[in-house]
């Protein structure tokens, strides 16, 4: 963290430095302004007017220059338009028919630098920009002035870099980022700098300007984003790691080879084969295991390759020709997102490649997977299934796969009332968790096995750390007391409890360990037992995430945070999801939340979990601490680290024990070792 600092306090030097003016022969745009801003930004917004596909191709020569970890271009171009392509705006008839011209010409844009004929320096560049574009670092919009033959169109050059510190720079002006465009053509660039007194109002400017345009707020212009069948079409050009720059041939580009079954983590790569094979061999063995039994839960802990291993079996199941179409369900958007762009990817490469339609959050394409599910993905909300399963065939099911992500999800009581006896009549059957049981719930983890099956393979925490899967880990218990207020909060619980069995309506277990959960999970001298453990142990919260209870018990960590470090952020349910982004893109150091990232999101370079709040259930903190141990493969030695709170021997009276159950378990855990 002092060496991320330390670069902080050098970056603002020099960009503090930076000049009002530059202009070709007078000074070099690209070493004086253009290199210093884009080496030490942390957020780079560019509107560059006309494009044809020759001067995006340009543009990519400056692609090495944005290709870190840590920097996220938004970058609005209005693509170039042949006579043709305005004749044929002019004449059409409705908006809708304008829309569809529009998207093609985009279409024709991009498809045209993804052209298999290219110069190899080209393709070399270009898969830079299809790595960024697959990975979020490059975020692609299209402008189009909407009356072709009116002065007023959209040729706006403008740049908006955002640096970490808080700094802000813009220009406007005729360079383009391209090599001609910084030391060939003859250019000129104003720069307004937001800690100048007289700039703040034009940085300020600048910034509304664009975001006006990008949002497609401005008057007379039309914005479009990529479409999914393009993003789509960028995703499958896109490599697995991105290529890297050498100084001797500019690019070095790793050979991708086809992943044998079982390959789960890039981090694999590193393995010679019969590790590979030694390593990953569980994914292998439960994929044989479903194809016979057809229906069943695959129980593998986080980290593991859950969701490898059913898109492996996708894989078989195709090509053999037992399916003709496949469900996808889960909850929560994040995951549900996650699913569509892995799905999308394993789709387009099929021999006869699949449609990946989506019917969650804004999404309503159940209909058409309904009318017609043959070479078609559905990735849809748990909530949605009903709907669906009404609209199809029993023949039809007959020839669908169903997986359901995080299937301890599926047994809640609304679910179990819709969908009872519905999964029965579905050709193949998978649900896929950590622990698919649901504490408490008998009901409702009798209704999981009875819709998609027992568990047919299991592969948990201990196998997983043994066999080098998911990393050894230390484990620190925070043993924290209780306050007087804690107290009688607890006191309140039993007399409720006491209440409801006068009254003949006695708690049950469940309900009296939920109430009682919730007192020890926002203990208040939790936020002042960490900030002492902070003050000699500062590096814990270098890529860490903390589960709180609620936002409110989140205010005060916070407070201490920012004792050390600016880079923090909270990720609680009103939250922008670009905040869990930045966070595995390491621009974000901690990030605070309650359960949005519980399951299914993949963050390898996370080191740290801290947990004030967890579950009696050993599911939710499976899940959570299965977020720190999966290995990075930046970081082959990566060692992760979970911090707990406990409460004090002295407070260990109740009935209720299950900070002492946990440390005892996570303790054991912590214990195992890889074996050779």
């Amino acid at each position: 963290m002092t060496e991320r600092i330390n670069n902080h306090s050098e970056g603002q030097e020099v960009i503090r430095g930076l000049s009002s003016h530059y202009r070709s022969g007078a000074s070099s745009l690209g070493k004086e302004f253009f290199a210093p801003c884009l080496k030490y930004c942390s957020e780079y917004r560019r509107a560059v007017g006309y494009f044809s596909s020759k001067a995006l191709v340009a543009w990519l020569e400056a692609l090495p220059r944005f290709a870190t970890e840590s920097v996220t271009i938004h970058l609005l171009i209005s693509p170039e338009l042949s006579d043709d392509d305005r004749e044929a705006l002019e004449k059409a008839l409705n908006e809708e028919e304008r829309q569809q011209l529009r998207q093609v010409s985009v279409d024709c844009l991009v498809q045209e630098i993804l052209a298999d004929s290219l110069p190899n320096d080209v393709k070399a560049r270009v898969r830079l920009f299809a790595w960024m574009v697959a990975n979020d670092h490059l975020i692609l919009r299209f402008a189009f002035p909407e009356h072709i033959e009116q002065p007023g169109i959209f040729h706006e050059k403008i740049g908006i870099f955002q640096f970490p510190w808080g700094d802000q720079v813009a220009f406007t002006g005729s360079a383009n980022e391209s090599e001609h465009g910084y030391e060939r053509n003859y250019e000129s660039i104003d720069v307004y700098r937001s800690w100048m007194a007289g700039d703040e109002e034009r940085v300020q400017i600048k910034q509304e300007q664009f975001e006006e345009a990008w949002s497609a707020r401005a008057v007379g212009l039309k914005v479009l984003p990529l479409s999914p069948e393009l993003a789509a079409l960028i995703r499958s050009k896109a490599p697995d790691e991105k290529p890297v720059i050498t100084p001797k041939n500019g690019f070095n580009l790793p050979t991708v080879k086809e992943k044998p079954t079982g390959y789960g983590h890039e981090s694999e790569k590193s393995l010679n084969e019969g590790q590979v094979e030694h390593q990953w061999r569980h994914q292998d063995e439960a994929i044989a295991k479903f194809l016979e039994v057809r229906h069943g839960v695959l129980e593998m802990a986080t980290g593991t390759g859950k969701t490898r291993t059913a898109i492996k079996a996708l894989s078989v199941l195709d090509e053999q020709g037992r399916i003709d179409g496949i469900i996808i369900s889960t909850d929560g958007t994040d995951l549900l997102d996650q699913w569509r762009k892995e799905i999308e990817s394993w789709a387009i490469k099929r021999r006869q490649p699949y449609r990946v339609l989506r019917h969650y959050a804004q999404h309503h394409e159940l209909g058409e997977f309904a009318l017609n599910p043959k070479r078609a993905v559905l990735v849809i909300s748990r909530e949605q299934l009903a709907s669906l399963f009404s609209r199809l065939e029993p023949d039809q099911k007959e020839r669908l796969i169903i997986i359901h992500d995080e299937v301890h999800g599926l047994g809640s009581p609304s679910l179990r009332s819709q969908l009872a006896g519905q999964h029965q009549a579905f050709g193949y059957r998978l649900g896929l968790s950590a622990t698919p049981e649901r504490e408490y719930d008998q009901e409702g983890t009798k209704f999981i096995f009875d819709e998609i099956g027992n568990v047919f393979f299991e592969f948990g925490l201990k196998d997983a750390i043994e066999r080098g899967i998911l990393c050894e880990f230390d484990y620190i218990p925070l043993t924290y007391p209780l306050t007087e207020g804690d107290r009688q909060r607890l006191r309140q619980v039993y007399a409720k409890r006491s209440a409801r069995q006068r009254e003949g309506r006695p708690m049950t277990k469940q309900e009296l360990w939920t109430e009682l959960a919730r007192v020890y999970k926002t203990a208040e001298k939790k936020p002042e037992v960490f900030a002492e453990f902070l003050q000699t142990n500062p590096q814990i919260i270098e890529s860490a995430i903390l589960f709180v209870e609620d936002k409110a018990f989140g205010e005060p960590i916070l407070e201490t945070l920012h004792g050390y470090t600016h880079r923090y952020r909270t990720y609680y349910a009103e939250d922008d999801r670009r905040n869990l982004v930045e966070f595995a893109r390491g621009k974000i150091d901690c990030l605070i939340t309650c359960h949005r990232i519980s399951q299914g999101i993949d963050i390898r370079n996370l080191k740290t979990v801290i947990l004030f709040s967890s579950a009696r259930a050993r599911l939710e903190t499976i899940q959570r601490i299965g977020r720190c141990l999966r290995s990075d493969p930046n970081s082959p030695d990566k060692r992760a680290m979970v911090i707990d709170f406990v409460r004090s021997v002295e407070d260990d009276e109740s009935e209720f024990n299950a900070d002492d159950d946990r440390r005892i378990w996570l303790s054991e855990l912590s214990q195992i070792r890889r074996v050779e």
